[in-house]
């Protein structure tokens, strides 16, 4: 069983009548076992979708029935963007403390309880009382690891001077409008501890992301204790704000879908097989991770490979001519979006021969 697998037979187990996780254990559930929820997710989904950037989402979340379908589906979708980027996350101690900002049903919290070899001590913010109940229930009956030393919920995250090793939030500014999300990311900046680390994921669509790119500037200008380590290899202002109007950075997580997040991808008629993001990690008092960022595929066109790519002092399309091929270059040729490359020599638009790219085993 994989880890996303793992997790989500945790929340089917919480969350689902017995006689449906039952079924869960050995298939599929049974179509009326999970109509509610399959109702409850369409209402859920339209709201996100007609939802426009910038504006403040009323929450979908009315009662614990639609908190429960969310958790369901969306919890194990948004676990798996955590997931990806918990490698990151590197602490001396064996005890964290943690502020999970939106916690909705404790997507983060979950997440890294399974992924970091911590012990954690939680705080979890939630506006909603019914997502915020449900977050208590999840992350309390967790004991897959025995790594849960305490969990806290509050509605709102103003009012406390404490400062926590980690500070996340998972789809939480998309959904406040201009000065809310402004404002709420200054109050997520000042609890970051010293080495701690800010963790800001969201959904990976154009107007989303490029609105999280702009409060990424943000935080760079206000709070210049906190660097950028992913995927920024620099930490000045986004060039891909200056050079474009349209592009966005974002990546697409391929994993293996697990079975109960398959079932109702099919009866929503969904397609959750990849998995869109954007998100940034800034640590307090870090340093940029040396090397260049791959922002696009590469791909081949008449001249030979090119992909847009972000260094500390460069940023746009490099291009390996079919002339300038060699085995040292072959790694920028099979990286992959937001892979960390290293290299030997300063990159130029047209990449040299001689120039060395080695993949990084990290992000």
């Amino acid at each position: 069983m994989t880890p996303i697998a793992e997790l989500e037979s945790y929340i089917a187990r919480q969350i689902l009548p017995a006689a449906a996780f039952a079924q869960y254990r050995l298939g599929d559930v049974a179509h009326r076992e999970l109509q509610p929820y399959v109702a409850e997710l369409r209402r859920i989904s339209q709201a996100y979708v007609t939802h426009d950037s910038g504006s403040r989402l009323s929450s979908p979340i009315a009662d614990s029935r639609a908190a429960e379908a969310y958790a369901l589906y969306y919890t194990i979708i948004n676990a798996a963007k955590i997931a990806h980027l918990a490698p990151l996350l590197e602490f001396e101690r064996p005890e964290i403390s943690i502020l999970d900002v939106g916690c909705g049903p404790g997507t983060a919290t979950i997440s890294l309880l399974h992924s970091l070899e911590k012990r954690l001590r939680v705080t979890c913010v939630e506006s909603s009382a019914p997502m915020r109940e449900l977050a208590k229930r999840l992350i309390s009956a967790w004991n897959i690891n025995g790594n849960l030393v305490d969990v806290t919920t509050r509605s709102t995250a103003h009012g406390s001077p404490q400062t926590y090793d980690l500070v996340v939030a998972a789809n939480v500014l998309a959904e406040l409008d201009q000065s809310e999300s402004q404002s709420t990311l200054d109050i997520l900046a000042n609890s970051v501890a010293p080495h701690g680390y800010l963790l800001l994921v969201e959904p990976g669509q154009q107007q989303h992301t490029r609105r999280l790119m702009t409060l990424r500037d943000r935080v760079i200008e206000n709070h210049s204790e906190l660097t950028p380590i992913f995927p920024c290899p620099r930490a000045g202002s986004c060039p891909m704000l200056l050079e474009s109007m349209t592009d966005w950075c974002h990546d697409a997580l391929e994993w293996k879908q697990p079975p109960l997040n398959a079932q109702l991808d099919r009866l929503l008629e969904f397609n959750k097989h990849r998995i869109k993001y954007a998100a940034f990690v800034f640590q307090r008092g870090g340093v940029p991770r040396p090397g260049l960022r791959v922002i696009t595929p590469p791909k081949k066109t008449r001249l030979g490979t090119e992909a847009l790519v972000c260094a500390d002092s460069f940023y746009g399309k490099a291009t390996v001519r079919k002339s300038a091929r060699s085995e040292r270059n072959k790694p920028f040729e099979k990286a992959k979006v937001f892979e960390r490359l290293l290299i030997s020599e300063p990159l130029l638009e047209n990449v040299r021969a001689e120039t060395v790219f080695t993949k990084t085993n990290s992000l």
